[in-house]
């Protein structure tokens, strides 16, 4: 007998639901094979010594990938100096070349390693990009973390503290719905200069468009912020736009 549509409707939803969630689960071991490395040579997954291991799944051509690289650099500051590894994972259906590209917009300075046949990929169940693994010193998986926008690198290092045995669940929880006296939209200028700040950072990695989107987001509200002035006027040279007449002048007037 042939279903109605509406009931086949509902087992395709139901099935794309199931297949979003697959991936690996917490508690499983990851496998450490050793992977070319763009860049020359071979490097193994895991790597003896780190007590912590950041597993980046990217895509070169897409700018949440990118734009989560170049992010990282920043948060991985905060365990300067313990011992954590992180590292990149591309599929083998990428060019070096195109790689090398996201590496370069990134500034990235993590390893980026080559999963060749995708057969990390398919063990483990990768279907969004970026998509985040943290691992214990036993390469114990400890979070599995598709791409957030907001609040990533806070979410992340509760993570990777909680791996290295400095932070508990609650310290996780509380990263992941910080308490309403936390947020740091309610303290007064902290929403403007966290868009300057995330501009700056996609300065650094040469998306001046982006750039800039976040600079006018705050003169929209202050046309005389200096900070998102300064950012606007860098990202307009950068992109040899500064004479353009939708511009503000204002910006352009603080670059020479």
């Amino acid at each position: 007998m042939r279903l109605p549509a509406w009931i086949c409707a509902l087992g395709l939803m139901a099935g794309g639901a199931a297949g979003a969630a697959e991936g690996a689960h917490v508690g499983e071991v990851v496998p450490s094979p050793v992977l070319r490395a763009v860049g020359g040579g071979r490097q193994a997954l895991l790597a003896g010594g780190a007590a912590a291991h950041v597993l980046v799944f990217v895509r070169p051509n897409q700018d949440h990938s990118v734009e989560t690289l170049a992010a990282l650099t920043t948060c991985a500051e905060r365990f300067g100096g313990k011992p954590v590894r992180w590292v990149a994972v591309v599929s083998s259906g990428w060019s070096d070349d195109v790689v090398r590209g996201a590496v370069a917009a990134s500034r990235t300075p993590m390893p980026v390693l080559v999963d060749e046949g995708d057969a990390l990929y398919g063990r483990l169940g990768v279907r969004v990009h970026p998509t985040i693994a943290v691992t214990d010193a036993r390469g114990r998986l400890v979070a599995w973390e598709p791409f957030h926008k907001v609040n990533q690198c806070d979410r992340l290092a509760a993570r990777v503290a909680r791996a290295l045995g400095e932070a508990d669940d609650a310290a996780v929880a509380l990263a992941d719905q910080p308490p309403p006296g936390l947020f740091p939209n309610q303290i007064e200028g902290a929403v403007a200069n966290r868009h300057v700040r995330m501009g700056e950072k996609f300065f650094r990695a040469g998306l001046y468009a982006r750039a800039a989107e976040e600079a006018r987001l705050v003169l929209e509200g202050d046309p005389r912020h200096a900070g998102a002035r300064l950012l606007l006027a860098d990202a307009l040279a950068a992109q040899g736009s500064c004479r353009d007449t939708t511009a503000p002048r204002l910006a352009c007037a603080a670059r020479p």
